[in-house]
């Protein structure tokens, strides 16, 4: 049996704070200056689409790009759809294959807390494209797989029906 053991020189990096307010208030000004530029992301994509979007309280932005007199979502309809979603860079994330579609019930099954937001604007039949800010779509922690920490991400989005 062979034992191997290297030694690292480890710098761990501490913060220093002077008490627990200049650690909020430290926390605050990174938080808010993280905001500032996850807005001027936002911004200067619907610039560049040439799209009239519509910003929500909550901060989702959304354009329908086709749309229709189809019915409307409410709490517990399952929504069909089909999607590409790309982070707000234009990196493809996710996207449903052309021959199959997801299905979800409004406000109950565990997507975006944005695109159930974003599904209760709009109707069967519609295309829309929707930007979802960090806090409507996975936050801190991301997806675990292809969406990482604090990512805005776009949803092209293809309301193919309702149950």
């Amino acid at each position: 049996v062979f034992c191997f053991a290297c030694k690292q020189s480890s710098t761990k990096k501490t913060l220093q704070f002077d008490s627990k307010e200049d650690y909020q208030e430290t926390m605050i000004a990174s938080h808010q200056a993280f905001l500032k530029k996850e807005r001027e992301k936002i911004n200067a994509f619907i610039k560049e689409s040439n799209k009239q979007f519509t910003k929500t309280g909550t901060g989702l932005s959304y354009v329908i790009t086709d749309s229709t007199n189809g019915d409307t979502f409410d709490t517990g309809d399952i929504a069909v759809i089909r999607y590409q979603l790309k982070s707000i860079e234009g990196e493809l994330l996710y996207e449903t294959r052309p021959e199959l579609a997801q299905e979800f019930a409004v406000d109950y099954d565990d997507v975006e807390s944005g695109l159930h937001e974003a599904i209760k604007l709009m109707k069967v039949g519609e295309k829309s494209i929707i930007i979802l800010p960090a806090h409507l779509a996975h936050g801190i922690t991301g997806d675990q797989a292809a969406i990482s920490s604090q990512t805005t991400i776009v949803y092209y989005l293809n309301i193919i029906g309702k149950k």
